[in-house]
């Protein structure tokens, strides 16, 4: 009885360590905009990028997901308006579901910038308009499992002055602007359109998870997925391992047990 329970326990410990392994396994994904500022009719890009990745010894090569966006606000986005970076390719849009998917022919497991698309705003834009992109439902995968991260979005103003050249805007500031405090020291104090932008740029760029209403094509549980071998799969694996190993254990031991007497 005492074999039986030292493999019984065994079995488990193997699969709850197995099952920390799978779960730590994630990366992050972010979305950078050209500019969080843009004028009616204007094209601006945005970069997705995956970061901190804790995804294995095999890395990851390939990344999918459902881009959306405020069809009031931007232009449709096509095939052409995607752009694979670093290497990336093999890169489809589906411009009913939304997808993008996107593979490399080797294996990523450093920061690293995957694509980028192109926007424009419609012509017809009232200043102090926003509209939000979001990438979500977001999955790498390499020949073992697939993993997830968590959704990413940005707003997009209309007007409120470009923020595209804020370097530039920072190294000329107006010098009768510098101000001189009690000490002797020289203090610069930018422009409002700098503050401003600067701000906006802060606010805006930090990608949230808020989920974005009114979009065409919120069923997403019926667009093909990569094929992987997911966690889930996985789990249930292990679990049925233990399973059958405590089952084989106890009728051995209940043959032995029975040879004995």
């Amino acid at each position: 009885m005492k074999k039986f329970l030292k493999v019984t326990i065994v079995a488990i410990l193997l699969i709850i360590m197995c099952t920390n392994i799978a779960n730590a396994l994630s990366f992050t994904a972010t979305m950078t905009p050209s500019s969080s500022n843009v004028d009616p009719s204007t094209e601006f890009t945005i970069r997705i990028k995956v970061s901190n990745l804790d995804v294995g010894p095999n890395g990851i090569n390939s990344l999918s997901g459902i881009l959306e966006y405020d069809e009031n606000v931007f232009e449709e986005l096509n095939e052409s308006s995607f752009e694979a970076l670093n290497g990336w390719g093999s890169l489809a849009y589906n411009s009913e579901t939304k997808r993008i998917t996107i593979m490399k022919a080797s294996f990523v497991k450093t920061e690293e910038q995957v694509f980028q698309v192109t926007f424009k705003t419609k012509s017809d834009l009232e200043e102090g308009t926003s509209g939000q992109i979001q990438f979500s439902n977001i999955k790498a995968a390499n020949s073992a499992e697939e993993i997830g991260a968590s959704e990413i979005t940005t707003t997009i103003h209309i007007g409120e002055g470009s923020v595209e050249n804020e370097i530039d805007d920072e190294n000329n500031v107006k010098k009768n602007n510098q101000n001189t405090n009690t000490n002797g020291n020289r203090l610069i104090i930018p422009t409002n359109n700098t503050v401003n932008n600067t701000t906006n740029n802060s606010i805006n760029n930090v990608n949230t998870n808020k989920a974005i209403p009114g979009y065409v094509n919120q069923e997403n549980s019926t667009n093909e997925d990569i094929p992987y071998t997911g966690i889930e799969d996985t789990l249930v694996y292990l679990i049925g391992t233990g399973i059958i190993i405590a089952v084989v254990s106890y009728i051995k031991f209940q043959k032995i047990n029975k040879d004995i007497k």
